[in-house]
């Protein structure tokens, strides 16, 4: 347990030292997107592709891209639902916070910090599951309830996918390795030197990216939207953990990405579709935080 606490603490030190340095104005906000460029183009696939050093094709990567799929959708149509005797703004706020999960950035150094290697291949096909949601689908939605320009294209969603580099990475790697193709081991311990720094980063940006700038009125609306999706994806985590026959491993990872924060593409997406930017930055900021808490406490129940 002592080791969860200070692996967790470590993660709170990073995130606070980037909350800390654009307090001080060393940096900026908008300084994160560089940083956000390193990690999606440099140290997020090379830490994807060290994952694949102890590949083994698994009944359960299946299991976890329908997993990603059933519950994007349960969230997606609980947030059509929910939402419906309300305005257009708050309903594609709901749409775009509820369905869709920060792998990359959130889930994915917690899984490196905490689990073995092997996990980052699970977390890999869930993630494959939730693009498409994050990428278009809800975006999508919410532009269809609040005016947006979106519209729904299976074609732009694949475009989407096969430009991002954690993604092609992963597909590349897949395609040489069911063959039964291995790559030496030289090559997986330079990747992993590249990939140690996704952690630092992923948090530091975190911290970066913080806002938190809500009125009174509106801390209802961000409680009820965020209070359903915590509730639906943590009957999930339940169901996983104790329903399904898989490895320890596979399901504390499942779990882990059950619990991620809301993606960062609902921010520019909300902008998009007209939605007010304190609102967006809330729901953003407050779910990472109760993601923090929720992933700390499942790694201390494990412990």
């Amino acid at each position: 347990m002592s080791a969860v606490l200070s692996k967790a603490l470590a993660f709170f030190l990073m995130i606070a030292l980037g909350y800390f340095m654009k307090a001080r104005h060393i940096l900026k906000q908008e300084d994160s997107q560089v940083l956000m460029k390193i990690i999606i183009n440099i140290t997020m696939p090379a830490a994807l592709i060290s994952g694949f050093r102890t590949f083994s094709i698994d009944i359960s990567l299946l299991f976890a891209l329908g997993i990603s799929v059933g519950i994007n959708l349960l969230l997606l149509a609980a947030s059509w639902l929910f939402s419906a005797r309300k305005d257009g703004e708050t309903r594609a706020l709901y749409l775009l916070n509820m369905s869709g999960y920060n792998i990359g950035n959130f889930v994915l150094p917690f899984v490196q910090g905490f689990l073995p290697s092997s996990a980052i291949l699970c977390l890999c096909m869930f993630d494959v599951g939730n693009n498409p949601f994050g990428t278009g689908i809800t975006y999508s939605a919410a532009s269809s309830v609040n005016g947006g320009s979106g519209t729904f294209s299976v074609r732009s969603i694949l475009r989407t996918l096969f430009h991002s580099p954690p993604f092609l990475a992963y597909f590349i790697m897949l395609l040489l390795y069911l063959p039964g193709f291995r790559l030496p081991d030289e090559f997986f311990e330079l990747c992993t030197l590249f990939g140690q720094g996704n952690t630092f980063l992923a948090m530091f940006t975190l911290g970066l990216i913080f806002e938190w700038h809500l009125t009174h009125q509106d801390i209802h609306e961000v409680t009820h939207i965020l209070g359903l999706r915590y509730i639906l994806c943590l009957l999930a985590v339940a169901a996983v953990f104790f329903l399904t026959p898989f490895d320890l491993i596979t399901r504390q990872t499942l779990c882990l990405c059950l619990i991620g924060p809301v993606t960062t593409l609902s921010i520019s997406f909300g902008l998009s579709c007209g939605c007010r930017q304190s609102m967006i930055a809330a729901l953003s900021s407050t779910s990472m935080v109760v993601s923090f808490l929720l992933s700390l406490l499942l790694l201390l129940l494990w412990a």
